[in-house]
């Protein structure tokens, strides 16, 4: 191994003796850069050789090569580029050539020396490789990707790309990626040999290179099995780079055969609907105006919700018309396409098959309608409570709309949020009905007392409805008046829900601001809020323990804080604990510095 060593060590005096005579470097710097390679050299030739140390070196070299052309740039030498650039050149080359040797199974370092020698453009050198990088991982279709598009776009070699294009397909027959990748270059390659037949005044009709192109193309396509949805998605995306010329032909086969093998898929005639609001000419035969195209796309989804009447039809079409609404056109072109959404929407109720989403979103759309159609809107709703009868949101839509447009009496409304609330599932959650509720009666000033009672009702709910408005409840009564004696209501509220109710964490720190905010405030009380807190949470939350600490050092006892300390010490799990010693350390001693 050290003989190894020394002599590459040999091999780079000459490239020091240049950073010498040409001042790119100090002699400090140049010593440095001797070090680090005989570092990395004696890493790379032990027993045992990890990639690791590879890769190490390989970067050290290029950040070497980097900071050669800063100092060059910066002091304007340019002699000696053979004796330093391309000796780096040469010893990375090396380097990735001996990884590659031993670690042939890392495909990720045959894509990263395919990424230098693009980077150095040393493309013959990357083609050299790409053979060997298949030999070990052609059972990966990016492998063959990466080659074909390294042989395309960077060494420029058509041929050797159409051979592993097709060696590839024959390998993986299942992957698309390839086909589509083969259909673009053979497209691209049409298109430039046209470009150079017109600047050459020739015709283009009867080339017999044109159309041995083109005739491949077909024939790529039509000996790929696996033609899926996806595949025909890609496929005229692609295709709608090219001049109808060129892409036509297979536009029209695919979409044809498209109609024929999977005419059975919701996404196939969304696909198709989209293609003619597109104006696909492969679908459209003729150009059309905006109006015509929505009629088409109508059509072609009518067409398909007689085939396949499911809700994920209806929703495709629906979604749409969405989109398509969502575009802001001419008035006429606008009012055609909202008289189109809303028979999407109609078609879908009327047939029961309109998805529990887009029904809230019809909903939400006939509610913002400044004159909402009454009939309409109570038939969705019924609708909705019979196809979706754990839906909350219907319910609180129904509330709003009674709210809102109705203007309802208050017995009414009530009746109605009582059915909701009995009508749902015990595993609905039913805190939208009760902030509706809620709502309502907040802005109801007409009704005194009515909010505190609906306060009142919510916190004998489940705990779910309970816990959220036990806070809120204490805030409320602390806020409604301005009599001086609101704290001590609050106060006994807080010790009634403290004693009959489940509470949370979250209700005793409402009530320890309250009683900050007091001027002056009450040690006494504000301390039986930590006391609270840290009896029902002080097992599993070490931020009870630290707040209640902190209170007693700058609002109440300092002696009690020692106490404290081992109460929570006794309580709290041993990892716990660990988060609660550091803090508490910063809270006995806010001067304590943590580096």
């Amino acid at each position: 191994m050290s003989e190894l060593v020394e002599l590459r060590r040999e091999q780079t005096i000459r490239e020091y003796e240049c950073m010498k005579h040409l001042k790119l470097f100090t002699d400090e710097e140049i010593q440095n850069i001797k070090n680090k390679r005989h570092y990395h050299e004696y890493k790379i030739e032990r027993r045992t050789k990890k990639l690791a140390d590879f890769i190490n070196y390989i970067a050290y070299e290029c950040n070497m090569f980097q900071l050669l052309l800063q100092r060059r740039r910066k002091l304007h030498i340019r002699a000696e580029w053979v004796s330093l650039e391309k000796s780096i050149h040469n010893r990375v080359r090396v380097l990735y050539k001996r990884a590659m040797a031993r670690f042939a199974y890392e495909y990720r370092l045959w894509v990263h020396f395919l990424q230098y020698c693009q980077m150095r453009r040393f493309f013959t050198e990357g083609s050299r490789v790409l053979d060997q990088m298949l030999g070990y991982h052609g059972d990966k279709p990016k492998a063959w990707l990466c080659a074909v598009n390294f042989e395309y776009r960077h060494a420029q070699n058509m041929a050797r790309a159409k051979h592993f294009t097709l060696r590839g397909l024959q390998r993986h027959p299942e992957c698309r990626e390839l086909c589509i990748q083969f259909i673009a270059i053979q497209l691209t390659e049409a298109e430039k040999l046209i470009a150079k037949l017109t600047e050459d005044g020739k015709p283009t009709e009867d080339n017999r290179e044109l159309s041995k192109t083109l005739d491949t193309v077909q024939l790529v396509y039509k000996n790929f099995e696996h033609k899926d949805i996806t595949f025909f998605i890609e496929l005229l995306k692609e295709l709608k780079k090219y001049t109808s010329l060129l892409s036509n032909q297979l536009s029209k086969k695919a979409v044809t055969e498209m109609r024929e093998v999977l005419a059975d898929k919701e996404e196939m005639w969304n696909l198709l609907a989209n293609l003619v609001l597109e104006g696909n000419a492969s679908v459209t035969e003729e150009e059309h105006k905006s109006v015509d195209l929505l009629e088409k796309c109508v059509e072609i989804y009518r067409e398909a919700l007689e085939r396949l009447p499911t809700k994920k039809m209806h929703s495709l079409c629906i979604d749409t018309m969405l989109e398509l609404n969502s575009i802001e056109e001419p008035a006429v072109d606008q009012r055609e396409k909202r008289k189109a959404l809303a028979n999407a929407f109609k078609r879908a109720l009327a047939a029961d098959l309109l998805d529990e989403n887009k029904l809230l979103q019809y909903l939400k759309l006939l509610l913002h309608n400044n004159n909402p159609k009454e009939d309409l809107i109570m038939t969705v709703i019924n609708k909705g409570f019979e196809q979706y009868p754990a839906c909350v949101d219907i319910w609180t839509s129904y509330m709003r709309y009674l709210i809102v447009h109705k203007d309802v009496e208050v017995d009414e409304l009530e009746g109605v949020f009582r059915k909701a609330i009995n009508s749902l599932p015990d595993k609905v959650s039913r805190l939208p009905l009760w902030k509706m509720a809620f709502q309502y009666y907040n802005n109801r000033p007409d009704l005194p007392g009515k909010l505190e009672q609906l306060f009142r009702r919510a916190i004998d709910q489940e705990p779910e409805i309970s816990n959220y408005y036990q806070p809120l409840f204490l805030e409320y009564i602390m806020q409604r008046s301005i009599d001086t004696n609101n704290m001590s209501k609050v106060r006994c509220e807080y010790h009634r829900l403290v004693k009959n109710y489940t509470t949370t964490l979250e209700l005793h720190r409402k009530m320890t601001s309250l009683e900050a905010m007091q001027t002056p405030p009450d040690p006494s009380e504000w301390r039986k809020c930590h006391e609270n807190a840290a009896l029902l949470y002080g097992k599993k939350e070490p931020t009870v323990w630290l707040e209640y600490i902190q209170f007693e050092r700058d609002h109440g006892k300092p002696q009690l804080m020692e106490s404290l300390y081992e109460r929570a010490k006794a309580v709290l799990d041993e990892d716990s604990f660990g988060t609660f010693l550091t803090e508490y350390e910063l809270v006995r001693n806010p001067y304590l510095v943590c580096y």
